[in-house]
């Protein structure tokens, strides 16, 4: 009975040649996009452009009249224009994501950080600070600390696709009673 099973499975799955060439062809099909796909999974890798959207520019302006609306008359027209200024987005931002490590470079400078969360002292022309990198699930986690006792941290989104990268901003400082929270939206730019 046993060899009576066997011999039908055998003869079910015999193939004559033009069936075979079938499915060896869809088999090297899937191969190939499943090879595609894990070669094309999305990275931070590449030079990304700002989108430079209106309404993303209104909202971290609203965000830093918050934060600046207690502040003495004398003082808020130049914090505004200050925090504005600090806050804009760079035009363009080139990342190499190493998966352990990320490296982001402009045009005057270029920072490496260990993505486990290692201290990096980062130094510009805003002055000197400590940043991490962390990774947390397909996100990348950057936070710095300045010598003043403020902190920035920016969530890098990757869109399942690769093809833009979000940045949540949240900015804390000890004359913030809030913080000044917004987004800014870049696309991969062409080869």
């Amino acid at each position: 009975m046993h060899l009576n099973n066997s011999y039908a499975s055998v003869k079910l799955f015999r193939l004559d040649g033009s069936r075979l060439l079938s499915v060896a062809t869809a088999i090297f099909i899937v191969v190939g996009f499943v090879q595609q796909g894990i070669a094309q999974e999305a990275t931070l890798t590449g030079v990304w452009e700002c989108s430079r959207d209106a309404n993303e520019q209104a909202q971290r302006y609203r965000a830093i009249d918050q934060v600046t609306n207690n502040m003495n008359r004398l003082i808020r027209g130049r914090a505004r224009e200050m925090l504005r200024a600090k806050t804009a987005p760079q035009s363009t931002i080139q990342i190499t994501d190493a998966g352990d490590r990320v490296t982001f470079s402009g045009k005057k400078h270029r920072v490496t950080f260990k993505t486990d969360g290692t201290p990096t002292r980062v130094v510009s022309e805003r002055g000197t600070a400590t940043a991490r990198a962390q990774r947390e699930k397909e996100k990348l986690i950057l936070t710095g600390r300045g010598k003043d006792g403020g902190v920035q941290t920016t969530i890098h989104s990757l869109s399942e696709d690769g093809t833009r990268l979000v940045l949540d901003v949240s900015i804390t400082a000890k004359m913030f009673t809030i913080p000044i929270r917004y987004k800014s939206t870049y696309h991969r730019a062409p080869n």
